[in-house]
This record gives C-alpha cells, sequence and structure tokens, in this order.
C-alpha cells in the first residue's frame, strides 16, 4: 500500500511537470522577446537621435563632426560598432581608424545599401544586430547592436521559471502522499489490524480488494489527465505563434469547448465571476460568441473572424488526427 502511494505521488510530480513545461516554454521565448525588443528600441532611438547631425556633417564634408557623432554613438549602451559606407559599399567613417576606406561587400550590407531603408538583421553571432539607416548623399549608417545582456536575463527568467515549476510540482506531490497515507494508509492499517485481531480473513480480503481497487482508480484517472496535458501541450504550443499581448480577450477551449485559461480586460464579452473549467456557453454574456465558437469547430483549422459589437473576433480549433484538441479565441 505505501508503495502505491509514493508511486501515485511521483507520478503527479512528473504529471505537473510535463503540464508546466510547455507553459514555461512559452513564457520564456515571450521574455526574452520582450528583453531584446526593450534593448534594440532603446539604442535605436539614441542613434535617430544622432542621425540629423550626421546627415549635417556629410552635407558640409566635415569630417570633424564625423568622427565626434561616430564615436559618441560608439558609447551607447548596448552599442559596439558604428560606421557609414557610401553607395559603392566603401567606409568613408569608422569607429575603429584602421576600417577606413576598406569595402563591405557581404549580403548583408549589399542589402541595407540598395534597399534604402531602416533595416534590422540578425547577424552570425546570434548576440549581434545589424541596424542600418540611409542617410545624407546615398550613404547608409551602420551599427551593431548588442544583445548579450538580454540573452543572459532572459535564460535567467528561463531558469526562474522552471525552478518555480519544479517547486510547486515537488509541494504538490508532497501533498498528495502526506493526505493519501492520512487518508488511505493509516485507516487500511488500523483495519488491517483490526480484522487480524478478530481472525476475520475473509472481511480483511474484502477490504484490501475494494482499497486497491480504489487506487487502480486513482491511477487510471492520472493516465486519462496525462492524455489531457498532451492536448494542452498543443494549445499552448499553438498560442506560441500568436501574440496575446493585443488582445483584450483571450480564451482557450479544450476539446469540450470547457475554459482552460481566459482573461477578459473589456468586462463586457465574459461574466465577471467566469470560472475555469466551465463551458463557453455558461461563462459568456454575449450568445453570439458561442455561434463563433461552433463555427471554429465546424471548420477545423480555419481561423473564423468575425465582429461581436466594437470588437473583432476570431477563433480556431487545434486539431490533431481529425479531432479537435481545443480552440483559442482571441478579441481585440
Amino acid at each position: 500500500m505505501k508503495k502505491n502511494i509514493i508511486f501515485l505521488s511521483f507520478l503527479s510530480f512528473v504529471l505537473i511537470c510535463g503540464i508546466f513545461y510547455p507553459l514555461n516554454k512559452f513564457l520564456s521565448k515571450d521574455k526574452a522577446k520582450d528583453l531584446k525588443t526593450l534593448t534594440v528600441e532603446k539604442a535605436k532611438s539614441s542613434i535617430k537621435a544622432i542621425t540629423p547631425y550626421l546627415d549635417k556633417a556629410i552635407e558640409n564634408s566635415n569630417d570633424t563632426n564625423l568622427i565626434t557623432y561616430i564615436e559618441a554613438a560608439t558609447k551607447i549602451e548596448n552599442i559596439t560598432t558604428c560606421f557609414i559606407l557610401n553607395k559603392n559599399g566603401k567606409i568613408i567613417i569608422h569607429n575603429n581608424v584602421s576600417e577606413w576606406n576598406t569595402e563591405k561587400n557581404s549580403d548583408i550590407y549589399n542589402k541595407a545599401i540598395v534597399q534604402q531603408i531602416e533595416l534590422l538583421q540578425q547577424m552570425s553571432d546570434e548576440n549581434f544586430l545589424l541596424f542600418s539607416e540611409p542617410i545624407a548623399k546615398n550613404c547608409t549608417l551602420f551599427c551593431v547592436f548588442s544583445v548579450q545582456k538580454a540573452n543572459k536575463m532572459a535564460k535567467y527568467w528561463k531558469i526562474r521559471y522552471y525552478t518555480i515549476s519544479m517547486l510547486i510540482a515537488f509541494l504538490v506531490a508532497i501533498t498528495i502522499y502526506f493526505f493519501s497515507k492520512l487518508l488511505v494508509l493509516l485507516p487500511f492499517n488500523r483495519t488491517k489490524k483490526a480484522l487480524e485481531n478478530t481472525g476475520n480473513n475473509d472481511k480483511y480480503t474484502e477490504i484490501t480488494d475494494i482499497i486497491i481497487s480504489n487506487i487502480k482508480k486513482v491511477t487510471k484517472r492520472i493516465e486519462i489527465l496525462e492524455k489531457d496535458k498532451e492536448s494542452l501541450s498543443k494549445i499552448i504550443e499553438y498560442s506560441q505563434q500568436t501574440s496575446i499581448r493585443d488582445s483584450l480577450i483571450f480564451i482557450i477551449l479544450n476539446s469540450l469547448n470547457k475554459v482552460v485559461y481566459a482573461y477578459d480586460n473589456t468586462g463586457k464579452i465574459l461574466k465577471k465571476d467566469f470560472e475555469k473549467g466551465k463551458h463557453i456557453f455558461d461563462i459568456s454574456e454575449n450568445p453570439n460568441l458561442v455561434q463563433i465558437v461552433e463555427k471554429a469547430n465546424e471548420n477545423q483549422g480555419k481561423e473564423i473572424k468575425e465582429s461581436l459589437k466594437n470588437y473583432m473576433v476570431s477563433a480556431i480549433s487545434i486539431c490533431n488526427n481529425g479531432k479537435i484538441e481545443g480552440t483559442i479565441i482571441k478579441v481585440r
């Protein structure tokens, strides 16, 4: 009996870790993207403040000012290199004097020179981005942005997410173990001892069979929950491909159209006291929302878009081998 309880606790731990894994993966990617975007936007805004002065220095052929502003740009946080190429790909000014009058013929530079638009391109090293912007006399300003600090911070957040998840899973497993011991093992041992004292072996065997049968039922339910975990993973995996931050309402339903996750920033579409696990029909203030979900279920894998009051609703049913795993609803 004790071995069964330990096995049940361990299985619960594994199950919860499995559920948290795709969620942590999604949160880690989203955090890394936010940190990288913040670093780039801060560096970009600083460069744009210097660009007008570079234009003026180039138009007036003022090399002294060009050198001054290029060196000032490299002192901006997360900017490692700055230089200017003419239309032929030749460096006319660089923060490293030894690079002057050399040529840059790589595709990444040629693309910026030809298109003459603001570009942000990934360099061969994942810790660096190449920002380019057209300036006066068909020249192009290039700056290398370092996102190394952002990447390190993202790894820290990833470790933090996984650590918290492991602690939660461990605490739940320990709780299940002690509750099972208190509610199952101790009564079982007391009953066993009492029956042994009375010599009623048949009754003891009957009670033992009942308890073992209940444990098997619990184990079977855990296996079913593990299958639900796979469906939830597919839903969360899909939601990684979409941005929920610009959604006023975001809802994830399981295969039975019951709420797995939801929030409503408008306070008008979902009931204020809605609960997870409820059917979408039970928590919706507007029956048209249910009709949109039904259309999404009928058109599996196809995104359904319709207006609802003053909002735009999009819904899509995620399928696996012809079976609906869940539905994602966004309202903007």
